[in-house]
């Protein structure tokens, strides 16, 4: 998924997340049917995000502010 926001993102594109707080799987439901949701840990994202461009301007884990989802703001170098 990272290959691809970086290969869609023009230089100094914002890209904002969101993801789980701790490495791990979970089976949700949505509107009566299963959703699966995966997540890394914050660790796997910094690298993929480096990994592919993107530097991280802010990440804020269960916010408050944002019904404790775990948030992530990151911008893509100007230079590849």
């Amino acid at each position: 998924m990272f290959a691809r926001f970086q290969a869609h993102a023009a230089p100094g594109a914002a890209l904002m997340f969101t993801s789980g707080d701790v490495e791990g799987v979970a089976i949700g439901e949505l509107q009566g049917d299963p959703l699966y949701h995966g997540s890394l840990n914050e660790a796997e994202y910094r690298a993929l995000l480096e990994t592919h461009g993107f530097d991280v301007a802010a990440h804020v884990a269960q916010d408050p502010t944002c019904g404790y989802r775990t948030v992530w703001l990151a911008r893509q170098r100007d230079t590849p």
